[in-house]
């Protein structure tokens, strides 16, 4: 888990959409784990890959 509340307004959601599209890094939005939809400003990444592809999300997160 992470918070991007100092880099960015926007909500979990839509956070995570941006990172698709412009950084090609994708993004659990914490809300979803939640029934009333909270948005905490954290979002959830999945570490259970590729030491390479690890490498490569980490130089896309970087240019945030």
């Amino acid at each position: 888990m992470v918070s991007y509340a100092a880099i960015s307004d926007e909500n979990d959601v839509d956070f995570c959409k941006r990172l698709i599209k412009e950084y090609g890094v994708a993004a659990i939005p914490n809300s979803t784990f939640y029934a009333n939809g909270k948005d905490l400003k954290l979002i959830r990444f999945c570490f259970a890959k590729t030491d390479e592809t690890l490498e490569a999300a980490a130089q896309q997160l970087v240019r945030l």
